[in-house]
């Protein structure tokens, strides 16, 4: 039988031997896809002409036909049959190897496999099914809560705790109104003058609030000092009319003010005025003696 391509007479010597294309590609070293080219005689599919001669040549070689005389056949010096130069035709499907085939024929069936996979999830999704249901039966025959009587008792709380969360509103607002204005009066400031002597007066001051200031205001010129601890923390001359204001440090318990003329200024302590009692027109010295206590 005369063939008239290079691929269709490469095939059948293989075919004849019985060598499927991947053990020509493990015998040859030439890759599958570069074989099936050629026995479709499609070798543009290869990397050159170089590669075409050469690997005509090893598939020639591994099926028992002449490599040199195919290689001539491919460059158009040669012929297969007489009167013919071979021609590329075209390329034809070519059925897989005799090893792929035997692999099929081994291969069960898919559904027979998958078929003890499918009988366990059957069985399983019966159990859940069971399950479930005999669960909602129990439910629905033994309710376990009172939904009424809960519902009933929550809103009890609720309107007790809500009346006496406000009567503690209340009590605590008056509390706190009573308390305000109970510390409001205590901690009003109080001052008594003691015993004057004419060049000393002792001045007795309760609930002061710290810092204790001093202020003075000059009806004409006079010499001012303050003593804390017998020493000065405030000392000068004022003029008619000038004012001026210190403040005692707010551990002092005591303090002493040392008037120049007792009739030229006034003194107040943190805003109240302290009776000095001077006299009509008395430009003699005079201290002030004061004892401070203070607010809680």
């Amino acid at each position: 039988m005369a063939f008239e391509t290079i691929g269709e007479t490469l095939r059948q010597a293989r075919l004849n031997k019985k060598i499927s294309l991947d053990e020509l590609q493990q015998i040859t070293k030439i890759q599958k896809r570069y074989l099936e080219a050629i026995d479709n005689d499609d070798f543009d599919q290869l990397p050159g002409k170089f590669y075409v001669r050469a690997f005509i040549r090893q598939y020639a070689e591994a099926v028992g036909e002449d490599g040199d005389h195919l290689v001539d056949v491919f460059d158009g010096k040669s012929k297969l049959s007489a009167g013919e130069v071979v021609a590329r035709p075209e390329p034809e499907t070519v059925s897989g190897s005799r090893k792929a085939m035997h692999q099929e024929e081994a291969n069960p069936s898919k559904f027979w496999t998958s078929l003890p996979v499918i009988l366990l999830g059957l069985v399983a999704l019966a159990i859940i099914t069971v399950v479930g249901y005999m669960t909602w039966q129990d439910r629905k025959s033994d309710p376990i809560i009172d939904t009424t009587a809960t519902s009933v008792s929550v809103d009890g709380a609720i309107t007790q705790t809500t009346s006496s969360t406000k009567k503690e509103r209340e009590s605590s607002s008056s509390t706190s109104t009573t308390t305000t204005s109970t510390t409001q009066e205590e901690k009003k400031m109080a001052i008594t003058a003691g015993e004057d002597t004419g060049s000393t007066i002792a001045v007795n001051v309760t609930d002061a609030k710290k810092p204790v200031t001093l202020e003075f205001a000059a009806i004409n010129r006079i010499w001012i000092g303050v003593l804390v601890d017998n020493a000065y923390v405030y000392q000068g001359t004022l003029a008619a009319n000038e004012t001026q204001s210190t403040q005692l440090p707010e551990t002092a318990t005591n303090a002493t003010i040392r008037l120049g003329a007792a009739s030229n200024a006034t003194v107040k302590i943190n805003g109240e005025e302290i009776p000095v009692n001077p006299g009509a027109n008395n430009q003699n010295p005079k201290n002030v003696t004061l004892t401070l206590q203070y607010a809680e």
